[in-house]
């Protein structure tokens, strides 16, 4: 079940004041912040995923598959609009599932120029550009994608009541992964607003917030 927003800014909110970290955060600056953690913890899964091969539980939150047309003309199609990095790309040659090989876009015109190994159905090429694919060889086909979506930016939405900022869930946006990542976000996001905590003394923060707050997070 995706963690709460309110209930997530309770818990970081608990643990700066408990470790006198002092800050005094803005909502606009803790929903920057969330963000910016999150992000962390995403891209550094991504790069070990393409050193290693293996996905971490909080990468595969954000895996998706689609299929997509590229044009015969031109061989280009556009990203998916919450694209965020390629995980794989595959299209279909009598029948059976091939890999579509990247190549970087330096090396593009060398292979569209190629009169020995010319991309063909059997052995397709793609590369990335800013806002699409391009594909050789341009009637393709359909392709399968996976990739990764960008993780949605939370919003912790607010009304003012007795002139005090109170949460508002219908105007709030909770974060898309799961509790087993809430004290790796919640890492990231204390040390960005300056409290540093090692494993141990974050661990016991959270089974102290969980036992207090009837296990929120």
């Amino acid at each position: 079940m995706p963690v709460n927003i309110n209930a997530f800014k309770l818990f970081v909110e608990a643990i700066s004041n408990k470790s006198q970290s002092g800050n005094t955060v803005t909502v606009s600056e803790f929903e920057i912040f969330c963000h910016q953690a999150q992000m962390q913890v995403f891209e550094k899964d991504r790069l070990t995923f393409l050193k290693t091969g293996d996905s971490s539980d909080f990468l595969d939150w954000f895996l998706k598959s689609t299929t997509i047309n590229p044009s015969t003309l031109t061989g280009y199609a556009p990203y998916p609009k919450d694209f965020q990095h390629t995980a794989g790309v595959r299209a279909y040659y009598n029948k059976i599932e091939r890999p579509v090989e990247l190549v970087e876009n330096k090396a593009w015109g060398e292979v569209q120029a190629s009169k020995l190994f010319p991309p063909t159905r059997l052995f397709p090429k793609y590369t990335e550009f800013a806002s699409e694919y391009r594909f050789l060889p341009k009637n393709i086909g359909i392709v399968m994608l996976d990739y990764w979506k960008e993780p949605v930016k939370p919003v912790w939405g607010w009304t003012i009541v007795n002139n005090n900022q109170v949460y508002d869930p219908s105007t709030s946006v909770d974060f898309e992964w799961a509790d087993f990542a809430t004290n790796q976000i919640a890492s990231v996001y204390l040390s960005l607003i300056g409290c540093n905590l090692k494993d141990k003394e974050l661990e016991g923060f959270s089974q102290q917030f969980k036992a207090e707050n009837n296990n929120l997070l």
